[in-house]
């Protein structure tokens, strides 16, 4: 472990939102299902959210370097924002599958894993 950071709860959340972003299986299963008796709901727009609105790692990661990320961890977010940034820019609003079956989102999933992984390097608490 690299040391603490400030805010270790959003740092789930931003795991979480990388897990989900890296994982097209899970997106393909889990994205934009509701299911009655099911306290769980994830699609795009959440983990958009927890990116640049939550935690504010994106599009710059700087920052947030001792408040929820390591400083070795800010260059993979920064790869993870070239890739994101493009198409929230060019797509907007528009619907997941929109995304996910552009050409571009499979540089979106590599750079969600890369990120995870580096996260996962400073602190192995996130293996699951």
């Amino acid at each position: 472990m690299t040391g603490s950071v400030q805010y270790p709860d959003m740092r789930l959340q931003l795991v979480a939102a990388l897990r989900s972003l890296s994982n097209i299986q899970h997106q393909r299963l889990r994205w934009g299902r509701v299911e009655e008796g099911v306290n769980y709901y994830d699609d795009l727009s959440l983990n958009i959210h927890i990116l640049y609105d939550d935690c504010a790692v994106l599009p710059d990661p700087g920052p947030c370097v001792g408040t929820i990320i390591h400083a070795e961890e800010a260059p993979a977010l920064s790869e993870l924002a070239l890739a994101l940034g493009p198409m929230l820019d060019e797509l907007g609003d528009a619907a997941d599958v929109v995304f996910t079956s552009d050409p571009r989102w499979s540089a979106v999933v590599r750079a969600a894993g890369a990120a995870l992984t580096a996260m996962k390097a400073s602190d192995g608490t996130y293996s699951r």
